[in-house]
């Protein structure tokens, strides 16, 4: 089984959430038919998804971090959000005025019998032949959807479930729980507080959110490519479809590990927050915000990319900060000016707090800084590139030059703006340049990374450039009534060749060891159909990091030695409370689940415990013939989980509710 059913529902309730949210935005809060839900998400990720990193981090330092206590400061926030300074100074007028008209209205529309349907109708203000925001939303959700399923696609080639920085990315997850931090780390762990933060939203477990998160990454980033690039070129819809697309289904062009592709890299999380600061940095007009209200909200993006990705702040963000200085709007004002001492102060910020952290763990600040600049788990190995990537790189270089001389044609003689869109190109640039240099203290495989991520953006700018010659033709200008026809064919095409020209290439690949995926499966069966501490499991102790916060552990070596004699203490003394008050360390769990792997296992981490497969069925043979209930509870080709059942209808979920 390529992908567990937990994955997938977490994906699909978390999406529910977000639409039920923006529904309620839609209906209560802004009524804009330009409130689509593409802005919505963008927007609310923006603002409030800063906020929630960094309000996670302060309650773990504070050691008060859990989901009830960080939903109810983010709800206190957004209401001050939504009520504004200026009225919290006046509570009694803001309730005369605004509270009160808003609570008769809505007793109002029940005493006439609102009907029901207009509780589930937007209002339709759209300009006539504009598309509405049914139709962002079917885009949205078709690129999500598509994203979702190519990435999954690849847990057949994945290496790094239960590989040891797996484990060791999973033991720092958990450590939020605990709340921890640093602990000593010369990495920044960002990116896995909002791992952590995912699982207890969409209620899986660590391992699951962690399997899920190289996932959603890929998948709101499709989305945000799709709005940079509806935002700094004149295509809202063809353009940016073909761009969200290449991230997410164009394999064989991007310069990923494609048996790495699964794995959280920090730099996608932190470009999530980083898109759109670059946007409104261009084209501030879009947050109608107040000097004061940018300065703050990109302080906040600033330092909440910092505790993600120092390498995204300090590397990729300079170059894009000096480019903005030249191609944000003349009608921006100062705000480019706010938006640069934004940078700078939350730069200083997020360096302040790592020299406080280097200085209490005694560890030295360039060394820290160093090893971020550093991709100590990432991989240059592309497999599945047609081409090689200096090569690749090159036709780039190509496409953004000729993509900019079209666009200072449309500037200079058709008079149109598009500054944002040569901003980006001559950004992609000073990437290449930079990449080119080959210092010791930027990464290239980081950088790499980042290129992977702005090479479907400079692809969709060049196309919108393209694009936009046909729009001077009347002909073509008539079809606009068309769009949604147009791009579904569009999309329907594009994934029909996606799959056809590279299916030759990613045949090659090898697949990885199914016995981590196994195993994986096995876990995330028993902690859905068994209640917590209620069972124990014997497994190897690699994976007792697995265990925590939800089951007891067992060792082989533990099961083999000193299982047959605790069973035979327990079960001889079962009716005697009183010794089993006064001995508690015989006592034993419910059920114990006993993974056992086939004798021709080619996993290394498993070679030595399906070398131990005839020992333990011995001891299962044993316990049965004590009088114990053996049964299978999982079977695959190479694990098998047994269940030695010491107390019956008392472990599984569905015994102890029905």
């Amino acid at each position: 089984m390529p992908i567990t059913s937990s994955i997938l529902w977490g994906f699909i309730r978390l999406c529910f959430m977000l639409l039920f949210i923006y529904y309620l935005n839609r209906k209560l809060v802004n009524t804009s038919p330009k409130n689509n839900f593409l802005e919505f998400l963008v927007w609310q990720w923006f603002r409030y998804g800063s906020i929630m990193g960094t309000l996670i981090f302060v309650s773990v330092q504070c050691g008060i971090y859990n989901l009830v206590n960080c939903v109810i400061i983010l709800l206190g926030i957004i209401a001050i959000d939504y009520v504004g300074f200026r009225n919290l100074r006046n509570p009694k007028a803001y309730y005369e005025n605004t509270v009160k008209a808003n609570v008769q209205l809505i007793l109002r529309r029940m005493e006439n019998n609102y009907p029901t349907k207009g509780w589930l109708v937007f209002p339709r203000r759209s300009k006539p032949g504009k598309p509405r925001g049914w139709y962002i939303l079917a885009l949205v959700i078709l690129i999500s959807v598509l994203t979702f399923v190519s990435r999954a696609y690849f847990f057949n080639y994945d290496s790094y479930s239960l590989s040891p920085v797996w484990i060791a990315d999973l033991e720092t997850i958990v450590g939020f729980d605990a709340q921890k931090w640093f602990e000593g780390q010369s990495t920044v762990v960002g990116d896995l507080a909002y791992v952590n933060l995912y699982g207890k939203i969409a209620t899986v477990t660590p391992e699951i959110a962690l399997q899920s998160i190289g996932i959603l990454e890929s998948v709101l980033l499709s989305v945000l490519i799709f709005w940079v690039v509806s935002k700094v070129t004149r295509s809202k819809h063809i353009a940016p479809t073909i761009a969200a697309l290449s991230f997410g289904l164009v394999y064989t062009l991007s310069p990923l590990n494609i048996y790495f592709v699964l794995q959280n890299r920090p730099i996608f999380l932190a470009l999530t927050f980083g898109l759109p600061v670059m946007v409104y940095y261009l084209r501030p007009g879009l947050l109608k915000m107040t000097k004061w209200q940018f300065f703050f909200a990109f302080i906040v993006a600033f330092f909440a990319i910092g505790l993600i990705d120092i390498f995204t702040l300090c590397i990729l963000f300079p170059p894009f900060m000096l480019t903005g200085l030249c191609f944000a709007k003349k009608k921006s004002g100062n705000f480019k000016w706010v938006g640069l001492l934004s940078y700078l102060c939350g730069v200083t910020l997020i360096m302040g707090l790592y020299a406080i952290i280097a200085k209490y763990f005694n560890s030295d600040l360039e060394m820290f800084m160093h090893s971020n600049f550093l991709a100590v788990s990432s991989y240059t190995y592309i497999p599945q590139l047609v081409v090689d990537l200096d090569v690749l790189l090159g036709y780039y270089r190509i496409i953004s030059a000729v993509a900019a001389v079209l666009i200072v044609i449309y500037t200079f003689v058709a008079k149109e703006d598009w500054r944002a869109s040569f901003a980006f190109l001559v950004y992609f640039n000073l990437l290449l340049f930079i990449k080119s240099m080959n210092n010791a203290w930027i990464d290239d495989d980081l950088l790499t990374q980042g290129l992977a991520v702005f090479m479907p953006i400079v692809a969709g700018i060049a196309i919108a450039s393209v694009v936009r010659i046909f729009n001077f033709i009347k002909v073509f200008g008539r079809l606009q009534k068309w769009n949604p026809i147009l791009v579904g064919s569009l999309i329907a095409v594009f994934v029909v060749i996606s799959i056809q020209k590279q299916q030759q290439n990613l045949g090659k690949l090898t697949e990885s060891d199914p016995t981590q995926r196994e195993v994986l499966e096995a876990y995330d069966n028993i902690t859905r159909d068994y209640f917590p501490y209620t069972y124990a499991i014997v497994n190897n102790n690699m994976t007792q990091i697995l265990s925590q916060d939800k089951h007891f552990f067992m060792n082989y070596s533990d099961f083999i030695y000193d299982y047959p004699r605790q069973d035979s203490i327990y079960f001889k003394n079962i009716k005697n409370p009183k010794f089993i008050k006064e001995h508690p360390e015989d006592v034993i769990p419910k059920s114990v689940l006993v993974f056992v792997f086939d004798d021709d296992v080619t996993s290394e981490t498993y070679v030595e415990d399906g070398e131990l497969k005839p020992i333990v069925l011995d001891h299962l043979a044993l316990l049965k013939k004590r009088g114990r209930k053996v049964q299978l509870f999982y079977d695959n080709k190479h694990v098998k989980v047994y269940e030695i059942v010491n107390e019956p209808e008392s472990s599984r979920i569905s015994d102890l509710i029905f």
